[in-house]
């Protein structure tokens, strides 16, 4: 089964016009009230603001309606009231019209508003500038008029008599306008009679106005016309996907959706995107029945209903779930309730809509349904007859687990729980908040929660395996929670199969003479049910492995050789990578997949000279013109200095090879995206937004100037919610225990130096040119002179000569953040020292000033 339809967001609940296709602006009055400005917000994204003018006083308000609130303006007497709505046009708008504009909404009009000669809707006739489009009603029926640059009317078509509309009745009113065909078309819908119709082509002369900066005006022109009864749901799009036919097509597929109808039992609104039974005063109804809009069934064989929920058993529940079909959305089937096991009994048509009732047997609790998922058989491609008198290869099972996957993407697929053969125990389709965390070269771990009532709660157990999709992970942690409401939880931790490579048979100390990774992995691997897979790596490395499990000689492997270690659970195999990933065309977008994204660039780490020591403290200076360190100063000038220690190695020219591939990676800021993000791909039409861990992905965002390839490097996904997956790009945020490692490498005593006492450590260097490597540059001097050819870690010192009677220091001041404990690290050498009084010093005075100016000193005695 794959997924073919799912319905998880608002507009899915409660037929609003989705905000994907009103990337201009978006105004749906859902609101309790309006804001200190007597304004309303923008649901596009687009921060456009709408503004009530005349608000107090008046009978404008937000009242409740058919889709949530509703605005209501000159309903007592318009000619006194003079309300209308207001958007200010910031000169963008219409900046880029492109192929198509869309532009509409809901009205209510009352009696006033049919019967006169005039009703303005919606106007840029009001400037500043130029006016574009006009849509009124003239003697009650639809009025459309589209002007050029110099406000010259280029079209003025009103639809004949059998358009005309009705007071007090919800009628969906929208013009589509392509200006490059000089077409446009009315799209007229009735609710209350559930018709619909679209206008014959308008065709026009002239061009469109091009650059219009006209303000929006809904309900009222000159001063002098007003519009009076209610407006709901409006949007404008330019450069729009959707026809006339497109927009027949909304109306028709939300005509049943109740989930804003504020009057009725079902909510799908406080608690967005998520249906609830709805609350008044805090007491919820007994039950309340729930019809989604319709969507496209995409169905080929059978079909599967899922409905993501979370109940209270014996309290609340989510029953009754029922589907009727179409092929045009105006025939319907009758309701037919799912299968025992969530089989679709409706024929087979082009789109489905879905029908179920939400109970509770206490009113101060409720039932939720998250999401309905409809899954289907995988359409065979054309010509799959296999040959005939062939028989499959023997042998070709791969050796570990042998279980088919229940589910082919990772989107809304569900744990399946395996028995000890590898086979399906149970597919846990209760599960909840199933998050899945993966890290190239990191980490691979899964965690979920289920209502410990659920039936199949008995199959979960520390140490049994689940599968996800093909993906084998084993319960590490299983925790039952009770909550204050009596709610018990049970709660699971579980790691990837490869895990288990870090109990492997215990691996004695190896050398390594120019071997390539492929060697090393094979000996990690020796004794277990694991292969080494593909290696693309080529580079050769001379060094001693002093790991000892297999999953650690890997990742050591790893780091030695660069590349992507993959880990194959159901073959069992091993692959190392130079990249693991592939270009997936995938885009993220602002308004479009991606709902909000962090940009971090670090310099903290920042490294332009590396020094490398090897086994025996050996360096690659012979061979790099006398110099112990590789430099790289693409981004910044200052020498900063860091040391690796490459204590493994044995060679010199791969250790310097070694060292320029860390640089390469250090020299620069470390730059990351972490951004909430939707995985497109699972819904059908939509495979080309595919992406995995590892591939390289397109982030655009034009406010932050942001529009750039890079890697996906970490995700937690959202199995049940894939709109909130979180993704980590271009490189991972740096942890503490990232830098630790850089902090403490190279530095003679690290090895005395317990992980308690560097966990503790503030992983940064805070004085600049430490080692002299830049002279006296950022020191204050007195009796101290650089000494360019006598160093320890590097090739330079600090020296200076003691005279009787005299002090000679060298001091710097240096700002570090508030930290609870700090560490003093310095190298000295002496030769002939001698004090000559009882009050002669040598050493490190430390003076710390706090934030009140309140001083205190600390000498470290080195004699």
């Amino acid at each position: 089964m794959v997924l073919k339809t799912i319905l998880n967001t608002q507009p899915d609940f409660t037929g609003e016009f989705p905000a994907e296709y009103a990337k201009s602006g978006l105004w749906r009055f859902n609101e309790s009230t309006v804001d200190n400005d007597d304004s309303v917000s923008d649901s596009s994204g687009c921060g456009r603001s709408l503004k009530f003018i005349n608000w107090s006083g008046t009978s404008a308000n937000l009242v409740e309606s058919q889709k949530g609130n509703s605005a209501r303006i000159n309903i007592v007497d318009p000619t006194t009231e003079r309300s209308y709505l207001y958007v200010k046009n910031d000169g963008s708008i219409f900046e880029n019209i492109g192929e198509r504009i869309i532009v509409g909404g809901w009205i209510n009009p009352t009696i006033y508003s049919v019967g006169n000669e005039y009703c303005p809707i919606f106007n840029t006739r009001y400037g500043p500038g130029q006016p574009i489009l006009y849509l009124s009603l003239y003697y009650g029926a639809p009025r459309l008029m589209l002007y050029d640059s110099s406000g010259n009317l280029i079209l003025d078509k009103t639809l004949s008599w059998d358009y005309q509309l009705n007071g007090s009745v919800w009628y969906f009113i929208a013009a589509v306008i392509e200006p490059a065909n000089r077409q446009a078309w009315y799209v007229i819908g009735d609710k209350d009679a559930g018709t619909v119709r679209i206008s014959d082509v308008m065709t026009f002369t002239g061009t469109l106005n091009p650059s219009c900066t006209a303000d929006l005006i809904w309900g009222m022109h000159a001063d002098t016309y007003y519009y009076a009864g209610f407006f709901d749901d409006w949007f404008l799009d330019v450069d729009s996907e959707l026809t006339a036919e497109d927009l027949k097509n909304y109306f028709l597929a939300g005509l049943l959706a109740n989930g804003g109808v504020m009057s009725g039992d079902v909510d799908a609104l406080t608690d967005s995107p998520n249906v609830t039974l709805r609350a008044v005063d805090g007491v919820y109804p007994t039950s309340g029945i729930l019809y989604t809009r319709a969507v496209k069934c995409n169905l080929y064989g059978s079909g599967q209903v899922t409905v993501s929920c979370e109940y209270v058993s014996g309290t609340t529940a989510v029953t009754d779930i029922q589907t009727s079909t179409s092929g045009d959305l105006e025939t319907w089937s009758d309701w037919a309730d799912v299968g025992a096991n969530g089989e679709v009994e409706s024929p087979n048509a082009a789109y489905i809509r879905f029908r179920m009732t939400l109970t509770t047997t206490d009113t101060s609790q409720t039932p939720k349904i998250m999401g309905i998922q409809l899954y289907g058989e995988e359409e065979p491609p054309e010509d799959t007859e296999p040959p005939e008198d062939t028989e499959p290869p023997e042998d070709t099972e791969p050796p570990g687990n042998t279980a088919r996957p229940a589910y082919e993407k990772l989107g809304y697929a569900r744990p399946v729980v395996l028995d000890s053969n590898g086979a399906w125990e149970a597919v846990l389709e209760n599960a909840y908040d199933i998050i899945l965390t993966g890290e190239v070269n990191g980490e691979d771990t899964l965690s979920f929660s289920i209502p410990f009532q659920d039936g199949k709660r008995s199959y979960i157990d520390n140490e049994k395996k689940i599968q996800i999709v093909e993906d084998i992970y084993i319960i590490r942690t299983v925790t039952d929670t009770r909550s204050t409401d009596g709610t018990i939880i049970t709660s699971v931790y579980a790691e990837a199969e490869f895990y288990d490579l870090a109990y492997s048979v215990r691996k004695e100390e190896k050398e390594f003479d120019a071997a390539t990774a492929a060697e090393a992995m094979a000996y990690a691997l020796e004794g277990t049910e694991w292969r080494v897979g593909t290696v693309t790596v080529s580079t050769l490395r001379t060094w001693t492995c002093s790991e000892t499990n297999a999953l650690s000689i890997l990742r050591e492997v790893a780091d030695l050789h660069g590349g992507d270690l993959v880990f194959d659970c159901p073959n069992r195999l091993v692959h190392l990578y130079t990249f693991s990933g592939t270009d997936s065309g995938a885009l993220f977008s602002y308004r479009k997949n991606m709902k909000d994204i962090e940009r971090t660039i670090d310099t903290t780490s920042l490294v332009t000279r590396l020094y490398a020591y090897g086994a025996d403290g050996m360096t690659f200076a012979d061979i790099n013109d006398g110099k112990a360190y590789v430099e790289d100063f693409t981004y910044s000038s200052e020498v900063r200095i860091s040391s690796l220690d490459c204590s493994s190695f044995t060679n010199p020219y791969q250790m310097l090879e070694y060292a320029r591939m860390r640089l390469a990676d250090y020299c620069k800021p470390n730059v990351s995206y972490v951004l909430n993000a939707m995985d497109l791909s699972v819904l059908t039409d939509y495979a080309h937004e595919a992406w995995a861990l590892g591939d390289y992905v397109r982030v655009e965002d034009k406010d932050l100037g942001i529009s750039v390839t890079t890697r996906v490097v970490r995700r937690e996904y959202n199995l049940q919610e894939p709109w909130n997956t979180v993704l980590e790009l271009s490189t991972t945020l740096r942890n503490l225990g990232d830098t630790l490692a850089d902090a403490v490498e190279g530095l003679s005593g690290a090895g005395d130096v317990s992980s308690t006492d560097l966990a503790n450590l503030v992983p940064f260097n805070h004085l600049l040119n430490s080692r002299a490597d830049n002279g006296m540059a950022y020191w204050t001097n007195s009796g101290f002179e650089a000494d360019a050819e006598n160093g320890v870690s590097g090739t330079a010192s600090f020296k200076a000569e003691g005279t009787a009677g005299a002090t000679k220091s060298m001091s710097q001041t240096v700002y570090p953040a508030n930290c609870a404990s700090y560490t003093i690290s310095a190298q000295i050498g002496s030769e002939s020292l001698e004090k000559l009084s009882d009050d002669s010093q040598v050493g490190i005075e430390v003076v710390i000033e706090y934030e009140d100016g309140t001083t205190e000193s600390h000498f470290i005695d080195l004699y």
